[in-house]
């Protein structure tokens, strides 16, 4: 009842700040003004900056490893290379572009019906619901092909027309190519006991190449890759063959491929976007349905044929999707019993113990979809999926609520209904254990000023999904949680976006962690002020606070297990300074405070950094960022995210009393190449070593250089 009451007050709070905020901007629009302000604005268009990334920072600071070709950031940069056409896009594929959810995509459909179409992106503004806020973080990803007044400014400040610089040399060839080496230049213990098997470095590859005719889109990839450590050049080799057409056989993929349906209860791949600074955009899952798989991430995907069906009717759209996969999968093996003990995520294959569980078991997957689009009333889709799995050895029992045996299968049916500013969505699947589960959410826009999500979630303990990855405070884990999210973004007129959320969640049983059941809440208010036209300030607060056990010994000397409050705020201000338009400064300063209900000594940190941008020459483009961090404990570590090479996401956790500084260089020749390095060091003051096990590296220093080079054609 306590979820429920708090919840219910802090959505009431949002709801009426939203009724509020609602009628004030009625009360500023008419209907004159907005179609004037849209005749202006399909002459005067717009000049989109692609060196603006703190719309993809919002979403991906909230991802805590490091990560190769991260399928996010995959996917944001494929739509910036690629950006959706706005003429001929349908909803599915405005979706497909960071913070546009159901309700803003049908309207920019309405608008395109009703004014024939797009002259320049710039007339979004004139879409309801679209702010400056919103249309300053969608703009870099969508476009008005053959548009004459839009144009890009790129990554080196060179300005070109969006007809011209949205086109390949070919015109309807598109080829990349991309080469990666890095090295940690510090040897670790793995390797001075060569234990390591292979060499420090790593070295990735990877051939893409897209061509469009008729209507028909063709895409291949060939990706290979050596982690460091590992013997071969191509341990791991990945690639596909897709081909897009607007006929009934409407998709065909050969290969590696993710399925990502609904709200990923029943298939979803390894990634997605959760709980952030954003508090509405990233709750609600946004598939992609059959996707390439592009990335060096060895697990979660699928390697087969999948396709899809689909039959336009008047009344709406049928598609038809059908998934076969045969992969194969890292475990231990038991060799009594000859059976697969535990499954491994890490692709790794550096030593003995890591060779021999590579490959050692296999899936076949085999499934299908069916999902029905209608525009009768609103937007209503609604989908059926269904899979059955087997592996080549069965898992051994290891408990009551975790995976064993051979086979597995799961039914899930998911929605997703607008309906003027409404959009209710969710997703509900029966695992192989006969237990229900799933999440059912709201989402409420009110015109240009607010935009509301309630979600509500509960995934039963013995509710065993292997392809599952719903949203929950255990990320990718759907079992075992029931929880409430609340989050709201409004405007303060021009001054300010205001993002807040509150969830509040329980853990029914027992986890890895905790023996027994446990509860926990997390609160956030991030906010952005538009201090000047150069100048940006970013302020954040979160307050999260969650049940955990520890172990005491009573007056008697008898160890006990006791539950208390660990509880953890943390406060951060940033600004940014465009000081010239080829130099931008950033700064923050970040503070955390741990607290553990008096049962162990409370735990602080701090962190500050400041970094530069400067577009040296017109073909060199320059970031360097200088931290200074100190912190109690590894548990009181504070992330930071950092400008990267293309492809890679790093959000280090700093932990300890040290410093750390990075300098990125990217440098463009010719159109079609260009030429990346990173150099990057921490230094732990006082530290005799750093890390742990096979990667522990002695001394106080750890650096690391990167270099890659691409080709674009």
């Amino acid at each position: 009842m306590k979820i429920i009451l708090k919840s219910a007050i802090f959505a009431a709070v949002m709801f009426t700040c939203s009724c509020v905020y609602t009628q004030t901007d009625t009360m500023r629009t008419s209907a004159d003004s907005m179609r004037t302000a849209a005749d202006s604005l399909r002459t005067t268009g717009d000049t989109v900056d692609v060196r603006d990334n703190n719309a993809i920072e919002m979403l991906l600071e909230n991802q805590t490893d490091d990560s190769e070709d991260s399928k996010l950031l995959e996917t944001m940069q494929q739509l910036e290379a690629n950006p959706i056409d706005l003429n001929s896009a349908n909803s599915g594929e405005l979706q497909r572009v960071p913070y546009l959810d159901a309700i803003i995509s049908s309207r920019i459909i309405a608008y395109r019906v009703k004014n024939k179409k797009f002259y320049s992106i710039a007339e979004l503004r004139s879409v309801e619901g679209i702010d400056d806020d919103l249309y300053g973080k969608i703009k870099k990803f969508v476009m008005v092909k053959n548009s004459t007044v839009d144009f890009i400014k790129d990554e080196f400040g060179l300005v070109n027309s969006s007809k011209n610089s949205r086109n390949s040399f070919f015109r309807n060839l598109r080829i990349e190519f991309r080469t990666r080496f890095s090295n940690d230049l510090q040897p670790s213990r793995g390797y001075l006991d060569t234990t390591y098997l292979g060499s420090r470095p790593k070295f990735y590859n990877r051939l893409l190449a897209k061509y469009t005719t008729g209507g028909y889109i063709f895409t291949g990839s060939l990706l290979t890759e050596k982690d460091p450590g590992e013997q071969s050049l191509t341990d791991h080799i990945g690639g596909f063959f897709e081909m897009k057409s607007p006929l009934i056989l409407n998709q065909l993929l050969v290969g590696d491929y993710s399925l990502e349906f609904g709200q990923g209860i029943t298939l979803w791949g390894s990634y997605s976007f959760s709980k952030g600074n954003d508090a509405v955009s990233g709750i609600k899952k946004k598939g992609d349905d059959i996707d390439s798989y592009n990335s060096v991430n060895e697990v979660q995907y699928f390697r087969g044929v999948a396709g899809k069906l689909k039959l336009g009717t008047p009344a709406g759209d049928l598609s038809l999707f059908g998934f076969y996969s045969d992969n194969y999968i890292d475990a231990s093996i038991d060799t009594t019993l000859d059976m697969l003990s535990s499954s491994y995520e890490d692709g790794n294959h550096r030593t003995e113990s890591e060779l021999n569980r590579r490959n050692s078991g296999k899936e076949k997957l085999l499934g299908g979809r069916l999902l029905y689009e209608s525009k009768i009333l609103g937007t209503t889709k609604i989908g059926l999926t269904y899979y059955n799995s087997e592996y080549s050895k069965p898992f051994e029992y290891k408990g009551l609520y975790d995976f064993y045996g051979t086979k597995s299968n799961a039914l899930g049916i998911d929605y997703d209904i607008v309906y003027k500013n409404i959009n209710i969505f969710g997703e509900w699947a029966r695992s192989y254990t006969d237990k229900v589960g799933g999440v059912t959410g709201v989402k409420l826009l009110f015109f240009k000023l607010a935009d509301v999500i309630f979600m509500v979630r509960n995934y039963p303990r013995d509710f065993i999904m292997l392809h599952s990855y719903g949203f929950g405070e255990q990320s990718g884990t759907s079992q075992n949680e029931f929880g409430i999210y609340s989050g709201i973004r409004f405007k303060i007129g021009k001054l300010a976006v205001v993002n807040a959320y509150f969830d509040q969640y329980k853990f029914p049983y027992a986890t890895f962690y905790n023996p027994i059941p446990t509860t926990g809440n997390d609160f956030l208010v991030y906010t952005e002020w538009n201090v000047t036209r150069n100048l940006k300030l970013f302020t954040k607060y979160k307050n999260e606070t969650k049940e955990d056990v520890i172990k005491v010994n009573n007056q008697y000397g008898i160890e006990e297990e006791k539950i208390y409050d660990r509880g953890q705020r943390n406060y951060r201000i940033q600004f940014d300074y465009d000081i010239f338009k080829k130099l931008r400064v950033r700064s923050r300063f970040e503070y955390v405070f741990v607290d553990y209900a008096g049962y162990q000594t409370s735990q602080k940190g701090m962190l500050f950094f400041s970094d530069i941008r400067a577009t040296v020459f017109n073909n060199l483009v320059l970031d360097s960022r200088f931290v200074i961090f100190q912190t109690d404990s590894f548990d009181s570590r504070i992330y930071e995210y950092e400008n990267e090479i293309s492809g890679v996401v790093s959000n280090q956790g700093m932990y300890g009393k040290g410093r750390r500084w990075y300098l990125l260089l990217k440098y463009r020749p010719y159109k079609f190449l260009e030429l990346s390095a990173k150099y990057a060091e921490t230094i732990i003051e006082g530290a005799k070593s750093i890390g742990s096990g096979n990667d522990e590296v002695m001394g106080d220093l750890k650096n690391r250089f990167t270099l890659q080079l691409e080709l674009k054609f």
